[in-house]
């Protein structure tokens, strides 16, 4: 596919673009007063000054764009007058992760980013006149990343990276169209050496190895409250977290429950945090018709010494059980759906143990299990009996959950400094390109 056939297919969605963003409205997933950003169209003025651009299309991404703008404003950035950011993304959800920030001090402005129509595009790209652009993770909107490499503006990818199946289309049916797009761009800031080969491959000349971006997002909050009250009644027994569970993975925390009431061993508190918390009345009768009382967060419960699970259905929590855990099952990974970060985890200095579908999270839980902080299971069909195993035998291990504690906060430090080591990267590259634009302006 080339960038001009790529365009033919805008110029057609165009005339069933508004069909579908009313559809969209209809099933609240936009800003009914926010539309026309979709169309490259603000209400908002663009700030005197300098305008760093930072793109994430959702809550991941996001994560990813605050985590680079707290370290470039660490490093210089942002905190001078005349410096701001602009930050864009698509849904909901992390538009209000965006809007948060902003209303505690983070000098930005949120936009929705407009469709790849290049028309759309260059009329966002005439409003905003961004000093830097930067793309997070994995979206890569092509007129977006081209017409703005190609408007002078230093464009980056930071904390790049392509899962296997956005590889096979980028190398094979979608070269053409990589080799246009990434070759513009100054820098490309990938999450592994792996990722560097891939977008070397895909055309981009300058192309780095650092680490992903979301493994400096900003640690959680905790409820000392809520903390004790977990805590009042359960003082002996170990705590195993699985966060972000998805259908499925609450079957084999079931499981594991099972094998340890089958050993006499009632030790073990599991607290199940599921990714959609719509799902808890669906997990509270799965978990009872196997035989087990399970209180629940949502209705002000706490756990008593007997119980082997609790429920924490309600959102905003996820630091304080971080906080009171001794293991965390970073969940999504026992399934297909491709993992969840385990950086919060390690940022308390939690052990970890993931399964093997990490392909949204391979840069950090490789580093987390180099380093000794995290197990990742193999795919292999016992890869369940070894998970439960592995879990058993990590919380009958005292000194081993303590060594890779220590293990996983001191890789939660390092991806730090390869983050600040980015945004050190991306303010000098600002500040080169400024001081070039200026003598161009004398000269002219």
């Amino acid at each position: 596919m080339s960038l001009t056939t790529y365009n033919i297919v805008w110029k057609l969605l165009n005339f069933i673009l508004p069909n579908y963003l009313e559809r969209r409205k209809k099933n609240g997933k936009e800003d009914i007063n926010r539309i026309n950003e979709r169309y490259g169209i603000s209400n908002k003025s663009r700030p005197i000054g300098t305008l760093v651009w930072l793109h994430g299309t959702s809550v991941g991404e996001s994560v990813a764009a605050l985590a680079l703008a707290n370290s470039m404003k660490k490093n210089g950035y942002g905190n001078n007058q005349n410096e701001y950011f602009l930050l864009t993304t698509n849904t909901l959800s992390a538009a209000k992760l965006i809007k948060d920030k902003i209303k505690h001090g983070l000098p930005a402005i949120h936009q929705y980013h407009p469709y790849d129509h290049p028309k759309f595009v260059l009329r966002f790209l005439k409003h905003w006149k961004p000093n830097m652009a930067v793309f997070m993770e994995s979206d890569f909107w092509p007129n977006l990343i081209y017409l703005t490499a190609s408007s002078n503006i230093p464009t980056v990818l930071a904390s790049s990276q392509m899962s296997q199946k956005s590889a096979r289309f980028w190398t094979g049916f979608g070269y053409i169209l990589a080799n246009k797009i990434f070759s513009k761009v100054n820098h490309v800031l990938a999450v592994d050496l792996k990722q560097q080969a891939l977008f070397k491959k895909l055309g981009a000349k300058n192309v780095k190895s650092l680490t992903s971006l979301k493994s400096i997002a900003e640690k959680p909050p905790v409820d000392q409250n809520y903390i004790y009250n977990l805590r009042k009644n359960i003082v002996n027994k170990k705590i195993l977290l699985a966060a972000s569970t998805h259908p499925g993975e609450e079957e084999l925390m079931i499981k594991l429950a099972d094998l340890l009431r089958k050993k006499a061993d009632y030790n073990v508190l599991i607290i199940i945090a599921p990714r959609h918390i719509k799902r808890n009345v669906s997990i509270e009768n799965r978990v009872k018709s196997a035989g087990f009382d399970i209180k629940s967060r949502s209705r002000g419960e706490f756990p008593s010494k007997t119980d082997q699970f609790y429920l924490a259905d309600t959102m905003g929590e996820m630091g304080s059980l971080l906080e009171v855990s001794n293991l965390v099952y970073v969940a999504g990974s026992m399934v297909d759906v491709g993992g969840h970060s385990p950086s919060e985890a390690s940022q308390f200095g939690k052990p970890v143990i993931m399964g093997p579908h990490s392909e949204k999270c391979n840069a950090q839980i490789k580093e987390l299990v180099w380093s000794g902080g995290a197990i990742q299971i193999e795919n292999s069909s016992s890869k369940n009996e070894t998970f439960i195993s592995q879990i058993i035998e990590l919380l009958g291990n005292n000194d081993r959950l303590e060594d890779m504690g220590k293990n996983s906060l001191i890789a939660s430090g390092y991806a730090q400094q390869r983050a600040d080591e980015a945004s050190i990267h991306l303010i000098e590259l600002l500040n080169t390109h400024s001081a070039r634009i200026k003598q161009d302006d004398y000269l002219s």
